[in-house]
C-alpha cells in the first residue's frame, strides 16, 4: 500500500461488459444471494445459484430459467468454467471456502460477509437510458453508498430528462 493513501481509497473501478453466457455463480440462496442475482439479470449472465434453500423468488428465478439453481451444499469444484464468483450464505466457513477455491482459479470474487477477503465489492447502482451511477464505500458502509446513490438518482430525475 502507498504511504498515506487510505485502503477505502485504494481501489480501481471498473465497469464488466460482455458478461452475456458468461458463467456466474453465487453461493448462497438468502436475502444477500437474491440481491446479487438480481443485479446480475440485466447482464445476460448464465447465472447459477448453489445452495440447499432459495428465497421464492430465487425459486421462481429457477422455475423460469432466468438461473441454473443447485439446490445442495457448495463443494471445492463447483466454480469451474466460471467467470465470477460470489460467496453470499450466512455461514463463514462456507464463504471462506468459496474465497479460497476463487483465489486458486484466480476467479474475481465478492465476499458478502467479509469484503475485504474478496477482490471485488458490488456498488450501489442506478441505471437509466444510457447511463450508469454507482456509488461505492468499498464494502465499508453500504447503507451509505445506497443513501448517496438515492440522493443522485433524485437530482437526475429533477435535473436530467429522462430519455424516452
Amino acid at each position: 500500500m502507498l504511504e498515506g493513501i487510505d485502503a477505502a481509497l485504494a481501489v480501481y473501478p471498473i465497469t464488466l461488459t460482455n458478461l452475456t453466457q458468461r458463467l456466474v455463480i453465487v453461493v448462497g440462496g438468502g436475502p444477500v444471494g437474491e440481491r446479487k442475482i438480481k443485479g446480475l439479470l440485466i447482464t445476460g449472465a448464465h447465472i447459477r445459484l448453489i445452495s440447499p434453500q432459495a428465497t421464492a423468488q430465487l425459486q421462481a428465478w429457477a422455475a423460469s430459467g432466468q438461473i441454473e439453481w443447485w439446490a445442495r451444499d457448495y463443494q471445492t469444484g463447483d466454480l469451474a468454467g466460471a467467470f465470477l464468483a460470489f460467496a453470499a450464505t450466512n455461514q463463514r466457513l462456507v464463504n471462506a471456502q468459496v474465497t479460497q477455491d476463487a483465489a486458486t482459479q484466480g476467479l474475481l470474487c465478492n465476499v458478502a460477509d467479509a469484503p475485504e477477503a474478496g477482490n471485488f465489492h458490488v456498488p450501489a447502482v442506478h441505471r437509466q437510458a444510457q447511463l450508469v451511477v454507482a456509488v461505492s464505500s468499498s464494502g465499508h458502509n453500504p447503507k451509505l453508498a445506497k443513501r448517496v446513490r438515492d440522493q443522485i438518482a433524485a437530482w437526475l430525475a429533477t435535473y436530467l430528462p429522462q430519455e424516452r
